[in-house]
């Protein structure tokens, strides 16, 4: 990735003077449903993990919401946790 390819460095919400303080990720795992079993190519019976990342503002305005759907034959969740 070279420089001209970012439009907006540090991100597009820091560049209009938005900036997130703090994320809220919520995970959940089911059954995939039949549209992502199909756009996933997954195995029968395979399960999901749906992780909805929140993104919020020093006052607790949320900024940002992404959701990513992670075939559970494929990932493998790992989280640092610093104890401060």
């Amino acid at each position: 990735m070279e420089p001209r390819d970012v439009a907006a460095p540090g991100g597009v919400l820091a560049s209009v003077g938005l900036i997130r303080t703090k994320y809220r990720d919520e995970i959940a795992v089911r059954m995939a449903t039949r549209h992502e079993a199909e756009l996933l190519a997954l195995p029968a019976a395979t399960p999901v993990a749906e992780h909805t990342r929140t993104g919020y503002d020093a006052d607790g305005k949320p900024l940002r919401c992404m959701v990513t759907i992670l075939p559970g034959n494929r990932h493998k969740i790992l989280y640092d946790v610093d104890t401060d």
